[in-house]
């Protein structure tokens, strides 16, 4: 009996978290590439993101950032419709965006940028990652 309990209140939770989602398992890689600027620095715009491999029928991307070294600050992102260029526009994303921000000069931090495309009913159906380094100031 406890074992079956246990069991219940395993799967359910995970279950749930499935089923609320609407990102689909099936959808395709795509690769992302961006590069940072200085002037990225806490900046309420995003880089230029260039992709390649974007479904189609994508008709809008969301890009998301993540401080890997402090993955609780919430950096947002945003929306951005496909103008078919395969490149997000430097500042183009509508959302809350909020750019890269170690604390302290010399502090280096890994940010990582996923792009999901969207289709017209609003089924992601493709994904893709990419990480790089941001320097706060210079190093001495």
């Amino acid at each position: 009996m406890k074992k079956t309990i246990f069991l219940i209140l395993a799967i359910v939770p995970l279950l749930i978290g499935v089923s609320c989602t609407n990102e689909s398992q099936d959808a395709a890689v795509m690769g992302v590439e961006f590069e940072w600027q200085p002037i990225d620095f806490g900046s309420s715009e995003n880089p230029e993101i260039r992709l390649t491999g974007v479904p189609e029928g994508t008709q809008r991307f969301f890009v998301g950032l993540v401080d890997l070294n402090v993955s609780t600050y919430d950096h947002g992102g945003g929306f951005a419709d496909n103008d078919g260029s395969g490149s997000i526009a430097r500042g183009s994303i509508n959302g809350n965006y909020s750019g890269p921000a170690p604390w302290l000069p010399g502090m280096v931090h890994d940010y990582e940028i996923t792009v999901k495309a969207y289709d017209n009913n609003g089924k992601m159906i493709g994904i893709g990652k990419d990480v790089r380094r941001f320097l706060f100031g210079p190093v001495e």
